[in-house]
């Protein structure tokens, strides 16, 4: 009798003890599952800036290839203009040695006769043509000569010129724009014998 007296009255204190434990091994779970959320958050946040990471490199990477292209097309582009310009003017020049041919072909008429009347009219029509195409005469005469433009075909000793000037156009020479689509081909003045003498002289 004493014994199961004692069993009741400690059975509430080992039911506390194990009630204890059991709240202690709850903790330790709670615990251990805590920290293991922790990790895999942390993990996550990690893949999460490694994916940023990877997505601004590839937009870097795009930013890349679009320059590239562009620098590409701009090159074919330039290209593309350089080679088509090439072939303009080398038709502008076929145009030229026709338009020297009319302005032959008047001079030798000189007169005022319906011929020579057609051929002023077409040379006209091929002058506005290439007007158009910002194709325009050189201005030359009676000015110093420039090589960068003219070619010299004649030297002419006058004394009516200061040295060095163009007193006569043998071949027209003819700007696209600000560049020189056709050198001219002229005559330059030089300083006369006469005049050389005359200095000597004195």
């Amino acid at each position: 009798m004493a014994n199961n007296e004692e069993e009741k009255k400690t059975t509430p204190e080992v039911k506390e003890d194990l009630n204890e434990e059991k709240r202690s091994s709850l903790d330790e779970s709670s615990k251990n599952q805590e920290k293991t959320l922790e990790e895999k958050l942390k993990e996550m946040e990690e893949e999460l800036k490694k994916k940023e990471s990877e997505i601004f490199d590839l937009k870097v990477e795009n930013i890349k290839l679009k320059e590239s292209l562009r620098q590409a097309s701009d090159i074919y582009e330039k290209e593309l203009k350089r080679k088509l310009l090439k072939e303009r003017i080398e038709i502008f020049k076929e145009f030229l040695e026709v338009l020297d041919n009319f302005e032959r072909a008047f001079e030798s008429i000189n007169d005022d006769s319906v011929h020579s009347k057609g051929i002023m009219l077409i040379k006209e029509q091929l002058m506005k043509f290439l007007s158009s195409y910002g194709i325009k005469e050189m201005d030359l005469l009676n000015k110093p000569y420039d090589p960068n433009i003219a070619e010299i075909g004649e030297v002419v000793a006058t004394k009516d010129h200061e040295p060095n000037m163009v007193v006569k156009i043998l071949r027209k020479g003819y700007y696209i724009g600000d560049d020189v689509l056709r050198t001219a081909v002229v005559a330059v003045s030089k300083e006369s014998t006469e005049n050389t003498s005359n200095q000597n002289n004195n």
